[in-house]
């Protein structure tokens, strides 16, 4: 099985070009992905100003956690404001990945990324034939994450490759902070290989374009380029049994709780609760169940998938979706 990983998060992102050949800037307008947020900088040092400024906001691992100063210790996690980032709009404008020529007159391209103070910022060098031992002291000291000669006959073809790779890879970082966080009690399926391929496999037939893990019920919210949504629930074995007695303390119908306990449906229960409904109230019991598929990894989980499900978040998708974003470039 390919290692294939799966972060608590992500979302495109701004990707930077820098290179003082003009007439490169412009033609990647006619040869770059329609869908993909990019910039791009004749002046290095423009570019280093806009890249090192200050975010209005930290990054959003860093804001779901608070740390004691004073001994390192963790103080507090919050992990319900990851699927409250589908409304801040400017997430497209995080940088994650720089494209930086290396001989540029002013400063040349290590010097560049020497001095990004974005320490999760992802970097690539293009290079010229007289650069490439350069590149590869730079690559093996970790200063740089790839390097493509620029006469290379497929070289935009590997920049749109590593692009792709080092956006994920950028956004892995913050599952490793976020993992070392929740050391106590991690979601299992964030490290289990088997969710992570079956997972992929689905944002690529659904055309999904962001996704942000979700608590209760654990999983993922995901949203396509438009704003339309999917709800993704992710139980083991405890989770399901747990679920079975919740419906039974509210006197599900027997075929609720066999269909729970067969491992054939899993409940929603976000927003609308059974605990909301009194005297001859019916709790709509079939409107919050999903049929489960089984994957099977380091132990057996049991997905859902809703499609537009109903969220607690005032999300407006004219103003907050990637499509929405692109438009205003």
């Amino acid at each position: 099985m390919t290692n294939i990983t799966l972060a608590p998060y992500f979302h495109p992102t701004t990707v930077c070009f820098v290179d003082d050949n003009e007439s490169f800037l412009h033609s990647l307008d006619l040869e770059l992905p329609a869908d993909w947020a990019y910039r791009t900088f004749v002046d290095p040092i423009e570019a280093l100003a806009y890249l090192n400024e200050k975010p209005p906001r930290a990054p959003l691992a860093e804001r779901c956690f608070s740390v004691d100063d004073t001994n390192h210790s963790l103080i507090h996690v919050d992990l319900n404001l990851i699927e409250q980032e589908i409304n801040y709009s400017e997430r497209f404008r995080q940088n994650s990945v720089v494209i930086v020529d290396y001989s540029m007159p002013s400063i040349n391209g290590l010097d560049f990324c020497d001095k990004l103070t974005d320490p999760y910022i992802r970097k690539i060098m293009l290079t010229g034939v007289a650069d490439e031992k350069v590149a590869v002291q730079a690559f093996n000291a970790g200063l740089i994450h790839r390097f493509i000669p620029k006469n290379h006959p497929h070289a935009l073809d590997n920049i749109i490759g590593f692009v792709r790779e080092l956006e994920k890879e950028y956004f892995n970082q913050y599952r490793a902070q976020l993992q070392n966080t929740l050391a106590i009690n991690p979601p299992g399926f964030l490290v289990d290989e088997a969710i992570a391929v079956w997972f992929h496999s689905l944002l690529e037939a659904e055309r999904v374009v962001e996704y942000y893990f979700v608590t209760e019920p654990p999983g993922f919210l995901l949203l396509r380029g438009n704003g339309s949504m999917l709800r993704v629930v992710i139980l083991d074995d405890a989770q399901m049994a747990a679920q079975r007695d919740y419906a039974a303390n509210f006197n599900a119908p027997l075929e609720i709780l066999e269909a729970i306990a067969n491992r054939e449906r899993l409940g929603v229960f976000e927003g609308d609760s059974p605990a909301h409904y009194f005297g001859d109230e019916t709790f709509p019991w079939e409107d919050n169940l999903l049929t489960v598929t089984t994957v099977a990894g380091n132990r057996m989980w049991y997905v859902g998938i809703s499609s537009d499900p109903p969220i607690d978040i005032d999300f407006d998708p004219k103003v907050a979706s990637f499509d929405a974003y692109l438009n205003t470039r």
